[in-house]
């Protein structure tokens, strides 16, 4: 019998909840996920996107704590689940199992604190830019004529919460952006005239 247990989501649909409790782990095989929180207030906030070969909901899984953040589907995905009674038995006959989740516990706050410094450090654009372009690397496509082209499975006002701004500021960016004939955006298509260029001004690539 598998000990674990895939499923198909489509954009939309929920994992888990802010407040479940971490019963198990989600592999990510395929698609987007993206992690969600919601404040005091009842605002809900973006906070990170999960993609193919990332695992979500460890961390509540070996604190034994509720979820403190939800799962959404962002674009179709399948995913693995794994059941706490699953991968304490993996545990048990396997204690090296556990290093390797201290290592990915590691590897994704090393991440996190990049992710920290690149927010202090780059300039509003370049932190647009390097995100959109995470976006193209993970969902791109060559449009008809060749135009480097992407769906962004998110709101305007989600890409300004993953770089930590005001929605009218990625407006005005997005002005700039197409006077500069450097992307031209059409609801959530984009279409980026050289990526090259945005990889140069970037100064890093994705």
């Amino acid at each position: 019998m598998s000990i674990k247990r895939m499923q198909s989501y489509e954009p939309g649909e929920i994992l888990y909840s802010q407040g479940d409790p971490g019963n198990g782990i989600y592999c990510i095989q395929s698609g987007l996920v993206g992690l969600r929180r919601v404040d005091v207030h009842g605002t809900s906030v973006l906070l990170q996107l999960c993609s193919e070969g990332t695992t979500v909901g460890y961390r509540t899984f070996l604190t034994r704590q509720a979820h403190s953040n939800s799962a959404e589907i962002l674009t179709p995905s399948n995913v693995c689940y794994i059941t706490r009674v699953q991968i304490e038995k993996l545990l048990t006959a396997n204690p090296r199992l556990g290093e390797c989740f201290l290592k990915h516990f590691t590897e994704d706050a090393a991440e996190m604190e990049n992710d920290y410094v690149r927010s202090m450090t780059m300039a509003m654009k370049s932190r647009f830019l390097h995100l959109i372009l995470v976006f193209y690397g993970r969902l791109g496509y060559e449009d008809k004529d060749g135009t480097a082209t992407v769906e962004l499975p998110v709101k305007r006002s989600e890409l300004a919460e993953l770089i930590g701004v005001r929605p009218e500021s990625i407006s005005r960016l997005i002005d700039k952006l197409e006077t500069d004939n450097l992307m031209y955006f059409k609801d959530r298509r984009v279409q980026i005239s050289d990526v090259t260029t945005i990889l140069d001004q970037v100064g890093a690539e994705v």
